[in-house]
């Protein structure tokens, strides 16, 4: 079985070294990190707690809260999160509130009371009701995707996604411009993407505006009522609208699909962009805001393993790109 002195031996380093990445130390630069990953995934090596410098009693055990498992962002979140937790020598607890409150506060408390060391969250509105009884358990709790009023966070600036995706719309010449987000989540990228529009001079149809319930594009079932109405209405022609921002990678899959079915061409009726680059974004050539997912969860560990650092608030908004594809533009349309 290979020991540490291997693992730094492989990867040209020290033992120190390889003993400050196992404990996620933030003075690690990114090469000599990965150098380190990379000698520990050649020799099968897996982090002791014996490897890992623990202060006090740690059940090495990490739970990750996330809204659904249906949306394949926060299923690439979990995998990357996985990742991490494994070149640490921690294990991964996963649960889903399904963007219901009361279940985000059942899970929550359950978690602090198996004897967690930490929580990576993506929460509901229960986190302000939940932040002064978490603080008081002094277990270390890093906000991820959303920036957080209560505890360290790191998310997308969505609000410069939003309008680069207007910019995008704008110089491919569309001017009659809408969107589709949900309610009590997307109004900050909303209103980027409103004022760089208005900054153009153009105006914005409130036809074109449909907002949903938070979460109403991501359940199970394949029958998604609102957004088939959405689809519906803009079959009908009820809206005159040629452009599309939509909030994430699964609605804007399911719109494009039912405007095809109706036989409404994308990107020649309607041009689609979204937001998260998943895999779906990928496989469906669909426009979309990639978000850095290994640079997310990297920083929330750090946030969470820095146990000392807990009386101010860190807040990390990391910048997104455009990834442009068919669902936007003409095959024949060189990409802005």
């Amino acid at each position: 079985m290979a020991s540490i002195k291997d693992v730094a031996k492989k990867a040209g380093v020290s033992t120190a070294t390889v003993s400050r990445v196992l404990n996620n130390h933030p003075s690690v630069v990114p090469e000599t990190r990965q150098a380190v990953r990379d000698a520990m995934d050649f020799l099968c090596y897996v982090p002791s707690k014996s490897a890992i410098q623990l202060s006090g009693k740690c059940s090495g055990l990490i739970a990750v809260v996330l809204p659904n498992l249906v949306n394949p962002h926060f299923c690439e979140l979990l995998a990357t999160f996985e990742e991490e937790a494994r070149y640490i020598g921690k294990t991964v607890i996963v649960k889903t509130h399904q963007n219901q409150p009361q279940q985000d506060k059942q899970i929550v408390h359950t978690l602090i009371g198996t004897g967690i060391d930490s929580l990576l969250w993506v929460p509901t509105e229960a986190e302000s009701e939940l932040a002064e009884w978490l603080a008081a358990t002094h277990i270390p709790v890093a906000v991820v995707t959303q920036v957080s009023r209560f505890f360290n966070s790191v998310s997308i600036n969505q609000s410069k996604g939003a309008e680069s995706i207007a910019e995008h719309f704008i110089q491919t010449g569309h001017t009659a411009l809408g969107f589709i987000a949900q309610e009590g989540v997307d109004n900050r990228k909303v209103s980027a993407w409103s004022k760089k529009i208005t900054g153009h001079g153009l105006t914005i149809n409130p036809q074109n505006q449909f907002w949903i319930t938070k979460g109403e594009g991501e359940k199970i079932s394949g029958h998604i009522s609102t957004l088939d109405d959405i689809i519906e209405k803009l079959a009908r022609r009820e809206t005159v609208c040629t452009c599309l921002m939509v909030y994430n990678d699964v609605a804007a899959s399911y719109i494009i699909d039912g405007l095809n079915n109706h036989g409404i061409s994308v990107p020649q009726d309607i041009a689609i962009v979204s937001f998260d680059n998943t895999f779906l974004a990928q496989t469906k050539k669909i426009t979309s805001i990639a978000q850095p997912i290994n640079e997310i969860a990297h920083l929330a560990f750090q946030m969470v393993s820095n146990k000392n650092n807990q009386e101010s608030i860190e807040m990390y908004e990391i910048v997104s790109r455009l990834i442009i594809r068919e669902s936007s533009v003409n095959i024949n349309i060189t990409a802005l």
